[in-house]
């Protein structure tokens, strides 16, 4: 393994998200092997100890090229109840800690409403080569929902693991908007189906900033 590595954040392992987590782990898994890959969980992704691993892997030489975050999120900011007032990252964060995060990096948010409002610009401003997040909220409560945002985020983590930019995301999202509409229109009325046109609303709104190279 050449490439630098990446730090991936998963600390919503609440009993409705249980399944999303488990979700990356067998990407890692799989992944493991051809990727470095960092993992912090629920009990130790408290926000200064983040920004001690960030900062760390700077001082030795070996900087991350993306950090993928799976967390609750609200307008503008990315919630963890171990981290100081609840917040692991938000707009309102001091500008070191914003640069720290971006310092060149892609960045993919699978939180909800955290590409609403100026986080993703602050970041873009302090160096983030690409954003990635959603302005709604992450719902599923059906077998079929749930199956396809778990495969969503493993496709948008694995264009981060093979540092992708802004346009190879984009292309993630037009692929992934063809297979739900496949699937919807094979799909009777009912929960699922609902949960997979909730799915195609998020998709359309996703939100991909930064460099258009792929």
């Amino acid at each position: 393994m050449t490439a630098r590595p990446v730090l991936s954040i998963d600390t919503s392992f609440d009993p409705d998200s249980a399944w999303f987590a488990a979700g990356r782990t067998q990407l890692y898994g799989r992944m493991g092997e051809y990727f470095s890959i960092v993992p912090f969980g629920r009990a130790s992704a408290e926000r200064r100890r983040i920004l001690r691993q960030i900062a760390r892997a700077e001082s030795g030489g070996n900087p991350f090229r993306a950090i993928v975050v799976s967390s609750h999120g609200k307008t503008s900011c990315v919630v963890d109840d171990e981290s100081p007032d609840g917040i692991l990252i938000s707009h309102d964060s001091p500008a070191q800690e914003i640069e720290l995060w971006a310092r060149g990096r892609v960045l993919y948010f699978c939180c909800g409403e955290t590409a609403s409002g100026p986080l993703f610009d602050r970041l873009v401003d302090a160096g983030a080569r690409t954003a990635v997040g959603f302005t709604g909220r992450i719902c599923a409560a059906t077998v079929e929902g749930k199956f396809f945002w778990r495969q969503l985020d493993q496709e948008l983590v694995t264009c981060a693991l093979h540092d992708q930019q802004a346009a190879g995301f984009e292309r993630a999202r037009q692929q992934f908007l063809e297979r739900v509409a496949t699937r919807l229109a094979g799909l009777p009325e009912g929960s699922a189906r609902e949960d997979l046109s909730r799915l195609m609303d998020m998709l359309q709104s996703m939100v991909i900033r930064g460099a258009q190279k792929a």
